[in-house]
């Protein structure tokens, strides 16, 4: 899945940064194994190591759930936190808004 190319990045942010306030997100890929909630989708840093990597990978497969790989320290950055390679949105119109600007 990729961001298509003629939308700005920027209302990608706002619908993260709304999911992160409602807390109806799940941090890193360890709690989202651990997790029993419906994930919409799940976005990730291309920095994101090989065997966590793989774990996310046979997680995708096993869910069938959307994945949005996002540019090296992008989520860092934009949240201002440190080590932030996985983060999971729970809510349904929050990571179907984000679907939408997927092709």
């Amino acid at each position: 899945m990729q961001l298509k190319s003629n939308i700005p990045i920027s209302k990608i942010d706002c619908y993260i940064h709304f999911a992160v306030k409602a807390g109806k997100v799940i941090w890193g890929i360890d709690n989202l194994i651990k997790t029993r909630k419906k994930i919409t989708i799940i976005l990730f840093d291309e920095t994101i190591g090989q065997n966590s990597k793989k774990e996310l990978d046979r997680y995708i497969q096993q869910k069938q759930t959307k994945a949005l790989p996002l540019p090296g320290d992008y989520l860092n950055k934009l949240l201002h936190r440190e080590n932030v390679k996985v983060l999971a949105i729970t809510d349904s119109s929050l990571g179907g808004a984000i679907l939408n600007y997927c092709e």
